[in-house]
């Protein structure tokens, strides 16, 4: 399927997505009536809704992961604690994945979920805990959990973040810190400990954002898309250069930016969610 830019400013204001292996199907996590929902979009319709399951807090944050050998969600349950899905191809269906950690898997209410697959096909997963820190955990097949090396300390209450795995290896999780720049925190496995640093350019200048992704996994050509708390849709460039593209309501987008500054984030769209999902392009 052709990904338009309705459909890319959909997949920031849902809980999490996905674009399927043959490229013909966005996944659309959901929640409706205390249920985690995946909505099949064509491009067109929806053509199916696929319960993953229940008892999940009122617009929760989620995150998808899907590889060739790997298509699992992350989502907090209705007290907070992380909880694992995966699809199975053979019965068409999602089911629990018992997360095996030291200590339980707590979050703060408000905090969004991010992660990454790393080179060994492990599922990274970051979160805020009850005292608003990072934390950051590696999860393996068998649902057994490790920490990743620790992260800066603060408590800041909904820090919006994102992670991915670069072409090089390298693990970035960046978040946006004091005057709307991003902060990229990069760690090459291996190493005990994160290099911090300021994404060049403008930041989000004036926007209240409440989920961003990137646009590519090569470090030297980066960018990233936003959605604001006003349902702005902004762009900064690889450049660092920042533009507002348009303005999102319900799941119609309605754009104020130039047709080039359009078309790129639509020849982006493919590449930007399968990005998010850390899906490798072929």
């Amino acid at each position: 399927m052709d990904v338009s830019l309705h459909d890319i400013a959909y997949f920031l204001k849902v809980a999490a997505g996905a674009l399927s292996l043959d490229g013909s199907t966005l996944y659309y996590i959901v929640e409706e009536d205390g249920n985690l929902i995946e909505d099949h979009w064509t491009g067109s319709e929806v053509k199916d809704k696929v319960f993953i399951a229940s008892e999940v807090k009122s617009s929760p944050s989620a995150k998808y992961l899907l590889n060739d050998d790997t298509r699992r969600v992350f989502f907090p349950n209705a007290e907070n604690l992380l909880q694992c899905a995966e699809y199975d191809d053979s019965e068409e269906a999602w089911s629990a994945v018992s997360l095996q950690s030291e200590h339980p898997l707590h979050m703060h209410p408000t905090s969004p979920l991010s992660g990454c697959f790393d080179n060994n096909g492990d599922q990274l997963i970051f979160f805020q805990d009850p005292s608003g820190q990072l934390q950051g955990i590696r999860i393996e097949r068998d649902g057994e959990c490790t920490p990743v090396p620790p992260l800066p300390e603060f408590q800041q209450s909904k820090l919006v973040h994102t992670a991915y795995e670069a072409d090089s290896g390298a693990i970035h999780l960046l978040y946006i810190g004091s005057g709307n720049q991003i902060v990229d925190l990069k760690w090459v496995p291996g190493n005990d400990e994160w290099d911090e640093s300021i994404i060049p350019g403008s930041g989000f200048a004036n926007h209240a954002i409440t989920n961003f992704t990137i646009t590519s996994t090569d470090e030297s050509e980066i960018g990233f898309l936003a959605v604001s708390a006003t349902d702005k849709v902004v762009y900064i460039d690889p450049q660092g250069e920042t533009s507002e593209l348009g303005q999102l309501d319900k799941k119609r987008f309605a754009a104020v930016s130039s047709e080039e500054c359009a078309a790129e984030i639509t020849r982006l769209g493919v590449k930007l969610v399968k990005a998010a999902a850390g899906t490798k392009n072929k």
